[in-house]
């Protein structure tokens, strides 16, 4: 076991010094490289054979998703066909350990004929996919971390690290913001908390519990039950919000020994702020308006620690997100 986790832990240093002497490689060719993927009015083109198939595939997604339209091609299937894809003002980038694959080097010489567009390459210095390359990126030549020297790890890694630098790079030059990286994951957490507003979770319409402030103590109870949510919107008699009752606040009101019965809905809601009691603000629960994001609904919960917000359009009351609509939706 202990001679187990000493090769591992050389390992993974191996590792950590092959990354770090990736920096020791760079120069102003990444800089060339950073301005025209950034640049591009049209698609970019990544490929790479085997592991650096998939690395590039990796890259391509990567890319992708920070801003840059980008496409995976097979160089074999790119020389039987799928040639088709690339067209005038793309670029590639490609990718091989050794520089050296005979497939690789042949697409990059083709799509060059038939584009006229730039080859980015990442490969070993001096190789001759670098000899073709516009942009030749350098690897380290480092031994990879199997003791036989023939698994690629070294050589993947280090690639991958390039590309992501490269795809954050360019993301980096074209401006682009955590709400654009959200627009291209609508479905991630990020997608959800940054697109998701007020008005995609809250409860409305006719499921809205809402209760004029003049209306007797059994009607408030009854429309907090009927709605199921253990709360009702108190209003004025010009629909303005005044505030929240809760059937936490009933009891409250009930301990204290108040004759509820006597009381409307807006002297239920005015006597269950605890304000002779604490330094609670004189409404807990709080509003939003409905162009909020969702995450704001949360940091808005947090800070007031309530778990209910009204959602308002001016003085009205239209809607309630609640702590578990936003837990629900992954917010």
């Amino acid at each position: 076991m202990t001679d187990l986790l000493s090769r591992a832990r050389a390992m993974l240093a191996q590792s950590a010094a092959a990354v770090e002497a990736v920096s020791g490689l760079l120069d102003a060719r990444l800089a060339q490289a950073v301005q025209v993927i950034a640049g591009l009015e049209s698609i970019l083109i990544v490929t790479g054979l085997g592991k650096s198939g998939l690395v590039a595939q990796k890259a391509a997604a990567t890319l992708s998703s920070t801003g840059t339209q980008t496409a995976f091609v097979h160089p074999v299937e790119a020389l039987h066909g799928d040639l088709g894809i690339v067209q005038p003002g793309s670029a590639m980038l490609a990718l091989s350990k050794s520089g050296g694959n005979e497939e690789t080097i042949e697409f990059a010489r083709q799509f060059r004929l038939v584009t006229q567009g730039k080859v980015i390459s990442v490969t070993e210095p001096a190789s001759r996919l670098a000899s073709v390359a516009d942009i030749p990126l350098a690897i380290p030549v480092l031994p990879e971390i199997d003791r036989f020297n023939l698994a690629p790890t070294t050589s993947t890694l280090t690639t991958m690290a390039v590309c992501d630098m490269l795809a954050i790079l360019v993301q980096q030059e074209k401006g682009l913001t955590d709400h654009d990286f959200a627009r291209f994951h609508p479905s991630g957490t990020l997608g959800r908390r940054l697109l998701l507003e007020v008005k995609d979770l809250m409860i409305q319409g006719d499921a809205l519990p809402i209760a004029q402030g003049s209306i007797r103590f059994a009607d408030l109870v009854y429309e907090i039950s009927s709605k199921g949510i253990g709360m009702a919107i108190i209003v004025n008699d010009d629909g303005g919000h005044v505030g929240v009752v809760t059937d936490a606040d009933i009891r409250r009101l009930l301990l204290r020994g108040e004759d509820v019965r006597a009381l409307s809905a807006a002297q239920c809601f005015h006597r269950s702020r605890r304000g002779a009691e604490s330094n609670a603000p004189t409404d807990v629960h709080g509003a939003i308006v409905t162009d909020a994001k969702a995450i704001d609904c949360l940091r808005q919960m947090r800070e007031s620690r309530i778990t209910e917000l009204v959602v308002l359009e001016g003085t009205r009351p239209v809607g309630v997100v609640r702590l578990q609509d936003l837990i629900e939706a992954g917010i």
